[in-house]
Protein backbone atom coordinates (compact mmCIF):
# COMPACT_ATOMS: atom_id res chain seq x y z
CA UNK A 1 0.00 0.00 0.00
CA UNK A 2 2.85 2.40 0.85
CA UNK A 3 6.05 2.68 -1.15
CA UNK A 4 9.12 1.38 0.60
CA UNK A 5 12.15 3.59 0.18
CA UNK A 6 15.44 3.40 2.02
CA UNK A 7 15.39 7.22 2.24
CA UNK A 8 12.29 7.28 4.41
CA UNK A 9 11.90 6.78 8.12
CA UNK A 10 9.12 4.18 7.98
CA UNK A 11 8.59 0.95 6.09
CA UNK A 12 5.50 -0.88 4.84
CA UNK A 13 5.47 -2.83 8.07
CA UNK A 14 4.61 0.33 10.05
CA UNK A 15 1.27 1.12 8.45
CA UNK A 16 -0.34 2.04 11.81
CA UNK A 17 2.32 4.64 12.50
CA UNK A 18 2.21 6.04 8.98
CA UNK A 19 -1.56 6.36 9.19
CA UNK A 20 -1.30 8.02 12.60
CA UNK A 21 1.22 10.57 11.32
CA UNK A 22 -1.10 11.44 8.43
CA UNK A 23 -4.11 11.58 10.72
CA UNK A 24 -2.30 13.94 13.12
CA UNK A 25 -1.26 16.20 10.24
CA UNK A 26 -4.85 16.26 8.94
CA UNK A 27 -6.45 16.88 12.35
CA UNK A 28 -4.13 19.57 13.71
CA UNK A 29 -2.84 22.98 12.69
CA UNK A 30 0.75 21.82 12.62
CA UNK A 31 2.31 25.29 12.88
CA UNK A 32 0.30 26.04 16.04
CA UNK A 33 1.21 22.67 17.58
CA UNK A 34 4.90 23.22 16.76
CA UNK A 35 4.85 26.65 18.42
CA UNK A 36 3.01 25.31 21.49
CA UNK A 37 5.52 22.45 21.75
CA UNK A 38 8.44 24.89 21.68
CA UNK A 39 9.75 23.85 18.28
CA UNK A 40 11.74 26.59 16.54
CA UNK A 41 10.66 25.78 12.99
CA UNK A 42 7.11 24.54 12.29
CA UNK A 43 8.23 23.31 8.86
CA UNK A 44 10.49 20.76 10.53
CA UNK A 45 7.47 19.22 12.30
CA UNK A 46 5.57 19.15 8.99
CA UNK A 47 8.49 17.28 7.43
CA UNK A 48 8.67 14.80 10.31
CA UNK A 49 4.96 14.00 9.88
CA UNK A 50 5.52 13.04 6.23
CA UNK A 51 6.59 9.40 5.88
CA UNK A 52 8.41 10.20 2.61
CA UNK A 53 10.83 12.55 4.37
CA UNK A 54 14.10 11.36 5.92
CA UNK A 55 13.53 13.48 9.05
CA UNK A 56 12.46 11.49 12.11
CA UNK A 57 10.18 12.44 14.96
CA UNK A 58 12.02 11.89 18.24
CA UNK A 59 10.36 10.48 21.35
CA UNK A 60 10.88 13.82 23.10
CA UNK A 61 9.18 15.67 20.23
CA UNK A 62 6.34 13.13 20.22
CA UNK A 63 5.73 13.78 23.91
CA UNK A 64 5.83 17.56 23.41
CA UNK A 65 3.43 17.64 20.46
CA UNK A 66 1.06 15.18 22.14
CA UNK A 67 0.91 17.32 25.26
CA UNK A 68 0.59 20.53 23.24
CA UNK A 69 -2.23 19.24 21.05
CA UNK A 70 -3.96 16.74 23.33
CA UNK A 71 -4.07 14.46 20.28
CA UNK A 72 -2.77 10.98 21.13
CA UNK A 73 -3.20 9.41 17.68
CA UNK A 74 0.56 9.08 17.02
CA UNK A 75 1.08 7.50 20.45
CA UNK A 76 -1.81 5.15 19.65
CA UNK A 77 -0.20 4.36 16.28
CA UNK A 78 3.04 3.42 18.05
CA UNK A 79 1.11 1.24 20.50
CA UNK A 80 -0.72 -0.51 17.65
CA UNK A 81 2.64 -1.18 15.97
CA UNK A 82 3.69 -2.88 19.21
CA UNK A 83 0.48 -4.97 19.24
CA UNK A 84 -0.86 -3.04 22.24
CA UNK A 85 -4.25 -1.44 22.76
CA UNK A 86 -4.61 2.29 22.39
CA UNK A 87 -3.97 4.73 25.21
CA UNK A 88 -6.29 6.04 27.90
CA UNK A 89 -5.49 9.42 29.36
CA UNK A 90 -5.27 9.65 33.14
CA UNK A 91 -7.03 13.00 32.77
CA UNK A 92 -9.97 11.18 31.19
CA UNK A 93 -10.02 8.79 34.13
CA UNK A 94 -9.90 11.67 36.60
CA UNK A 95 -12.84 13.39 34.88
CA UNK A 96 -14.81 10.17 34.48
CA UNK A 97 -17.10 10.91 37.39
CA UNK A 98 -18.52 13.92 35.51
CA UNK A 99 -20.31 11.53 33.15
CA UNK A 100 -22.87 9.07 34.46
CA UNK A 101 -22.48 5.38 33.69
CA UNK A 102 -25.69 5.50 31.66
CA UNK A 103 -24.51 8.43 29.53
CA UNK A 104 -21.13 6.77 29.00
CA UNK A 105 -22.81 3.49 27.97
CA UNK A 106 -25.05 5.36 25.51
CA UNK A 107 -22.03 7.19 24.06
CA UNK A 108 -20.16 3.90 23.67
CA UNK A 109 -23.20 2.37 21.99
CA UNK A 110 -23.60 5.30 19.58
CA UNK A 111 -19.94 5.20 18.55
CA UNK A 112 -20.05 1.42 18.18
CA UNK A 113 -23.05 1.88 15.88
CA UNK A 114 -20.95 4.28 13.80
CA UNK A 115 -18.28 1.59 13.56
CA UNK A 116 -20.96 -0.77 12.28
CA UNK A 117 -22.00 1.80 9.68
CA UNK A 118 -18.40 2.13 8.53
CA UNK A 119 -18.15 -1.67 8.26
CA UNK A 120 -21.31 -1.73 6.15
CA UNK A 121 -19.79 0.94 3.86
CA UNK A 122 -16.69 -1.22 3.43
CA UNK A 123 -18.82 -4.25 2.67
CA UNK A 124 -20.91 -2.33 0.13
CA UNK A 125 -17.99 -0.66 -1.67
CA UNK A 126 -15.57 -3.59 -1.22
CA UNK A 127 -12.74 -1.15 -0.51
CA UNK A 128 -11.36 0.94 2.31
CA UNK A 129 -10.43 4.54 1.64
CA UNK A 130 -7.85 6.30 3.77
CA UNK A 131 -10.62 8.48 5.24
CA UNK A 132 -12.62 5.39 6.21
CA UNK A 133 -9.54 3.79 7.76
CA UNK A 134 -8.75 6.90 9.83
CA UNK A 135 -12.35 7.29 10.96
CA UNK A 136 -12.58 3.61 11.89
CA UNK A 137 -9.34 3.68 13.87
CA UNK A 138 -10.35 6.94 15.56
CA UNK A 139 -13.78 5.65 16.60
CA UNK A 140 -12.47 2.26 17.66
CA UNK A 141 -9.74 3.90 19.77
CA UNK A 142 -12.33 6.19 21.33
CA UNK A 143 -14.67 3.28 22.10
CA UNK A 144 -11.82 1.25 23.64
CA UNK A 145 -10.79 4.18 25.84
CA UNK A 146 -14.39 4.82 26.88
CA UNK A 147 -14.88 1.13 27.65
CA UNK A 148 -11.74 1.16 29.81
CA UNK A 149 -13.08 4.19 31.69
CA UNK A 150 -16.49 2.52 31.97
CA UNK A 151 -14.93 -0.61 33.49
CA UNK A 152 -12.88 1.55 35.85
CA UNK A 153 -16.01 3.46 36.95
CA UNK A 154 -17.98 0.28 37.54
CA UNK A 155 -15.12 -1.21 39.56
CA UNK A 156 -14.71 1.96 41.62
CA UNK A 157 -18.44 2.28 42.23
CA UNK A 158 -18.94 -1.27 43.40
CA UNK A 159 -15.72 -1.56 45.42
CA UNK A 160 -16.39 1.50 47.54
CA UNK A 161 -19.51 0.38 49.40
CA UNK A 162 -21.11 -2.39 47.34
CA UNK A 163 -24.29 -2.90 49.31
CA UNK A 164 -25.12 0.78 49.62
CA UNK A 165 -24.22 1.50 45.99
CA UNK A 166 -26.41 -1.28 44.66
CA UNK A 167 -29.23 -0.23 46.99
CA UNK A 168 -28.87 3.39 45.86
CA UNK A 169 -28.97 2.36 42.18
CA UNK A 170 -32.01 0.20 42.82
CA UNK A 171 -33.80 3.04 44.59
CA UNK A 172 -33.12 5.40 41.70
CA UNK A 173 -34.19 2.93 39.02
CA UNK A 174 -37.27 1.44 40.64
CA UNK A 175 -40.64 3.24 40.64
CA UNK A 176 -41.77 4.19 44.11
CA UNK A 177 -45.44 3.62 44.97
CA UNK A 178 -47.21 6.83 45.78
CA UNK A 179 -44.48 9.01 44.27
CA UNK A 180 -45.56 8.74 40.67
Amino acid sequence: MYANSSNTQYSNEQAHLIGALRQFANDEVVSDVAKSAGMKRPQMLRNKLLPEQPHQLTVSELVKITKASGNRCIVDGVLLELNCVTSVSLGDLANASKTTLTDRALDINANTAQLGALALDVKATKRVTERMRHETVRRASYVMAELAIFVHDVEQKFQAIPVLTVASDAMQAMPMPGLM
